[in-house]
This record gives C-alpha cells, sequence and structure tokens, in this order.
C-alpha cells in the first residue's frame, strides 16, 4: 500500500503552497492578535491588542512594499511580503497596538485594485488615502485619540505621508525608510515610481516628532539616499545604527530601539515585551 507514503511525500509541499497572508493569518492569530476585516474603496485586514488604557498613544504599524516586481519588471500577482517584518515588531509590543494592511495587498482585490498600487504608485494620494480612511476608524472604533505611526521599509515612506493628513499624530517612527523615493529608485536604477508622492518633495510642514533609524549596512536604503529629506525637515531625527543592515536586526533589539526611541517620541510604559522564542527566525535575506 503507497498511499501513505505519498501522502507524506505530498503534504510538505501542500504546507509549502499556504499564501502569505494565510501564514501571517496564523503567526498573528498565534500572538494572540485579534483580526478584523474593514470595508472602504480598498478593503483592508487590521490586526489588534486588547487594552485597557485609552490614554496611551495608538502604535500603528505599516508593513514594507514586500513584492511588488517579479523578476525585476513584472508586476507580482500578490505583493503581500514574505516575512511581514513590521508585524513580528507589533507582536513583539505591549498594547495599544494595530497594524494596518496596504490597498489590495493580503488577498484583499476589488475591481479597484491595479498592479499600479503596489508597483510605481504604492505611494500614491491614493494609497495614502485609503490607509488614513482605516487608520481613522480604527482609530474611533478602538476609543484612542493620538497614534504614534511606526513603519518599516517602504511603510516609513508612506507613515510620514499619512501623519501630514492625519489628526492626533504623537510622533513618527521609521526603520530602513526610503524617505526620497526618487533618490532610492535612482541609485538602484528601479523604474520610476511615477504615480506616487515623494515624501522628501512635500511642502507641508510637519508639527509632531519624528525619529528615523537607519542601519550603517542597509544596501536596499542606503542612508545617504535620505540626505534630502533632512535637508527638507531639519528638525527630523535620525539615528544611524551600526550592524544594523535592511532587514537585521529590528526585530530582537526591538526593546532597545523603543527605549531610544522614548528620548524623542512619546512611546508609552511598557511599550516592548520580549521578542518570544516562539517567533519566527529574522529573515537573513532583506525584507520588504
Amino acid at each position: 500500500m503507497r498511499i501513505p507514503l505519498l501522502l507524506s511525500l505530498f503534504l510538505p509541499l501542500l504546507a509549502g503552497c499556504v499564501s502569505p497572508s494565510t501564514r501571517l493569518d496564523r503567526i498573528a492569530a498565534a500572538a494572540g492578535l485579534q483580526r478584523q476585516q474593514v470595508a472602504g474603496d480598498f478593503p483592508a485586514l487590521l490586526y489588534t491588542k486588547a487594552f485597557e488604557r485609552s490614554d496611551q498613544p495608538l502604535l500603528v504599524f505599516i508593513e514594507g512594499d514586500g513584492i511588488p516586481w517579479r523578476g525585476g519588471r513584472v508586476p507580482s500577482g500578490d505583493p503581500t511580503s514574505q516575512h511581514a517584518l513590521a508585524l513580528h515588531l507589533a507582536m513583539a509590543s505591549s498594547a495599544p497596538v494595530l497594524y494596518v494592511t496596504r490597498p489590495c495587498y493580503h488577498e484583499l482585490r476589488n475591481e479597484r485594485c491595479d498592479f499600479s498600487l503596489w508597483t510605481t504608485a504604492r505611494y500614491s494620494a491614493t494609497v495614502v488615502q485609503s490607509m488614513l480612511q482605516t487608520i481613522q476608524t480604527a482609530r474611533q472604533g478602538m476609543g484612542t485619540r493620538d497614534v504614534l505611526l511606526i513603519g518599516y521599509s517602504g511603510g516609513g515612506a508612506l507613515a510620514v505621508l499619512i501623519a501630514e493628513q492625519l489628526d492626533g499624530v504623537a510622533g513618527v517612527l521609521t526603520l530602513a525608510a526610503n524617505l526620497d523615493t526618487q533618490a532610492w529608485t535612482t541609485h538602484h536604477g528601479y523604474l520610476p515610481l511615477s504615480g506616487s508622492l515623494n515624501p522628501s518633495d512635500s511642502a507641508r510642514m510637519h508639527h509632531w516628532p519624528e525619529l528615523h533609524l537607519q542601519g550603517t549596512h542597509d544596501t536596499q536604503v542606503p542612508p545617504a539616499t535620505t540626505d534630502a529629506y533632512f535637508q527638507r525637515f531639519p528638525q527630523a531625527h535620525r539615528e544611524t545604527l551600526p550592524d544594523h543592515d535592511h532587514a537585521c536586526c529590528w526585530i530582537e533589539r526591538w526593546p532597545q530601539l523603543l527605549e531610544l526611541a522614548s528620548r524623542y517620541l512619546p512611546i508609552p510604559d511598557r511599550a516592548a515585551s520580549a521578542v518570544s522564542g516562539k517567533s519566527e527566525k529574522t529573515p537573513s535575506t532583506p525584507s520588504r
């Protein structure tokens, strides 16, 4: 009887076929995060942690760009991140926490989804407005007033753009963020983000504190590619961290990084909890 043997060989293949969104759902559920889908022009998915105090700023986590392209210039069929570093940071943070997905990610598609929304227009006004509305809806439902936006990689660019249009911003914290998208695409020879907003070109004033953490060994977003942003916003703080690159070591050192951020931002007390030994290992390849 060879069926059990065939099944034993086939089941691992089935496990490997689990979509990134399903995989992230399972990781978030195992960490005790609550899942909620929000309707709108673009449906969004939220992961939240229950909390008792509503007077603390709501930590809003925004993920990186994921996988916008396949093979360089072919739009990806599913841009959802394989590693979701920002989700792991949310899992390692105490409440109140909100993780919000980007339009058309996480297999949440409708007739308005176009591949440009995760490629050339990934930081467009359409994306910003959609996420802005989702955050406002979630904030009202959670009974919180102020928000502290935390963005990783391309999610950091979105955090800045969203903060410019959101009331009650307590601060912005970014990690390995491409804050000057034109310099970033030029550096790598990427296609221009023709449909996107560039944080470094913003004419808006920033009335909230901001801290941008960068890795000295980050070849995906070299710190030098963000210089124009800090010339445009000289009040913005940045810390360049030794031994960090685009993926390492944001998760492992998250408690220490939040302690550093508390010098500049209103970080809630005990915002970082120890990273669980059950958490997924930090990817050795660059997360996006």
